[in-house]
């Protein structure tokens, strides 16, 4: 049996043993871990969407990134 068979036949072992909440619980964790594959590739749309950026404020948003927000910091 290979690693993947076993660690299945372990999972539904161990469901097989869970109290109806702790099932509702791991139910709703598990569509919840669904819904962020979604949101990574909602995020991922955002790739290239800086593209066209001025290069002076790119590199002032990423270069000066630490610095900026030191300077924010001495403000508050």
């Amino acid at each position: 049996m290979n690693v993947k068979n076993r660690l299945r036949n372990n999972l539904v072992r161990s469901i097989q043993n869970l109290s109806a909440a702790k099932l509702s619980e791991l139910l709703a964790f598990l569509n919840k871990s669904g819904k962020s594959s979604s949101s990574k590739e909602q995020t991922l749309k955002l790739v290239g969407a800086w593209k066209d950026l001025n290069e002076e404020i790119f590199m002032n948003l990423t270069t000066n990134l630490h610095a900026n927000r030191a300077n924010d910091r001495q403000i508050n």
